[in-house]
C-alpha cells in the first residue's frame, strides 16, 4: 500500500465554523481517506464535535518539526481567533535520519505555540501516539513494549506545555495503556498491519505496520483524547459532544 499525501489546499482548506481545532504533526493525524487501510486521530475527532464547530487538518505524514517549519506560516495562515491547535510531534523526530535532538525540538515548539498565541487561539501539545507494542510473531502472551523515544519525545512536548502553562495531552501514556491492557492481537487489531512501503530504492516491500492506526484504532485514539480533555475539564472539551 502507498501511503497517499493529500494536497496541502485540500487538507487546509478554510473552514466557516464556529471554532476549529487545527492539527499540526505527522501522518497519524494526516488526513486519510475511506480508500485507504490507514486512520487519522485527528480526522476522527469530527464525529463527536458539536455541531458548528470543526477540524482543520493540516498534518502530514513524515514531518517533523524542523520539516514542518518551511510551512509553518502556511500553516498559521489556517489559524482563527478562538480556534484550538493541537500539536503533535516527535515519531519522525527520532528517526535516525530525520533526527532532530532535544534543544532544537524544544526551541520550535516554543515558536509553534508563541505564534498561535499570538493570534489568539489556544496551542494544545500532545505526545505522540504510542506505536503497536507487540511484534507480529510474539507470542499471545507477550509484554507490551512501549517504543523508548515516543515517551522521550512526550517528556520533551511535556517540558515545553509545563514552561508556557499549556494543556498537555499525553496521547504517549494514554494510547500505550490503552493497548497494554488489550493484548497482543487486540492491540496490533488497531493497526495498518500487514501492507507494503516503498524503499529507498523505490521499491515495494512488505511490512507489518505497527506505527499507523487503521480506522478503528483511529477512532479509539481519538475518543482516548476526548475522555481525558473532558475528565480534566479542558476549554477544549466544550467542542465535543
Amino acid at each position: 500500500m502507498k501511503f497517499p499525501v493529500l494536497l496541502f489546499s485540500l487538507a487546509c482548506a478554510v473552514s466557516t465554523f464556529a471554532a476549529n481545532i487545527v492539527l499540526i504533526g505527522d501522518s497519524t493525524l494526516a488526513p486519510r481517506t475511506d480508500k485507504v487501510k490507514l486512520g487519522s486521530w485527528g480526522d476522527a475527532l469530527k464525529a463527536s464535535m458539536v455541531d458548528g464547530n470543526g477540524v482543520v487538518n493540516c498534518a502530514v505524514g513524515g514531518r517533523t518539526v524542523r520539516t514542518t517549519l518551511p510551512k509553518w506560516k502556511d500553516y498559521l495562515g489556517k489559524v482563527q481567533k478562538g480556534d484550538y491547535v493541537i500539536i503533535q510531534f516527535g515519531i519522525n523526530d527520532a528517526s535516525p535520519r530525520k533526527l532532530v535532538e532535544e534543544a532544537e525540538f524544544k526551541k520550535t515548539l516554543v515558536q509553534f505555540v508563541d505564534d498561535v498565541v499570538a493570534k489568539g487561539a489556544t496551542p494544545i501539545l500532545c505526545g505522540p501516539v504510542s506505536n503497536g507494542g507487540y511484534t507480529k510473531k510474539a507470542k499471545p502472551d507477550a509484554k507490551f513494549v512501549q517504543t523508548k523515544s515516543r515517551r522521550t519525545y512526550a517528556d520533551y512536548t511535556k517540558q515545553v506545555a509545563d514552561e508556557k502553562k499549556l494543556a498537555f495531552v499525553d496521547m504517549t501514556a494514554l494510547t500505550g495503556a490503552e493497548l497494554e491492557k488489550r493484548g497482543k492481537d487486540e492491540a496490533l487489531a488497531l493497526f495498518t498491519g500487514d501492507t507494503t512501503k516503498k524503499d529507498d530504492k523505490g521499491v515495494e516491500k512488505p511490512i507489518f505496520d505497527t506505527c499507523h492506526p487503521n480506522k478503528a484504532g483511529a477512532k479509539r485514539f481519538a475518543e482516548l483524547f476526548i475522555a481525558d480533555v473532558k475528565t480534566r475539564k479542558l476549554p477544549v472539551a466544550e467542542l465535543f459532544k
